[in-house]
């Protein structure tokens, strides 16, 4: 994730840190997405109208970031759920 303030590009360790113009890159199935942050009210959303990337809140108001989940929406109007893991960066050192 990262943030984009005047062209500045700082990556966002905490969802907390989310501005307005943020964005998300996803490597996931042979596809490269860039998906900008999309306010709302009941879960974090990065979203381009056709995939939406989703963190739902934990009990305590924080981010669920283990357990994203990624959306397909489909010309026919139907919502394909792919249901996702965070990958840990660390692993790959």
């Amino acid at each position: 994730m990262r943030n984009n303030i005047n062209g500045d590009f700082s990556i966002v360790e905490k969802i907390s840190e989310l501005r307005p113009g943020a964005f998300i890159n996803i490597n996931w199935n042979k596809k490269k997405l860039m998906l900008p942050y999309s306010l709302k009210k009941d879960y974090v959303s990065f979203t381009d109208k056709k995939w939406d990337w989703r963190y739902q809140f934990n009990k305590d108001g924080s981010a669920d970031t283990d357990n994203p989940s990624l959306y397909e929406l489909l010309p026919s109007g139907e919502i394909k759920t792919h249901f996702c893991e965070a990958e840990n960066n660390s692993s790959n050192l």
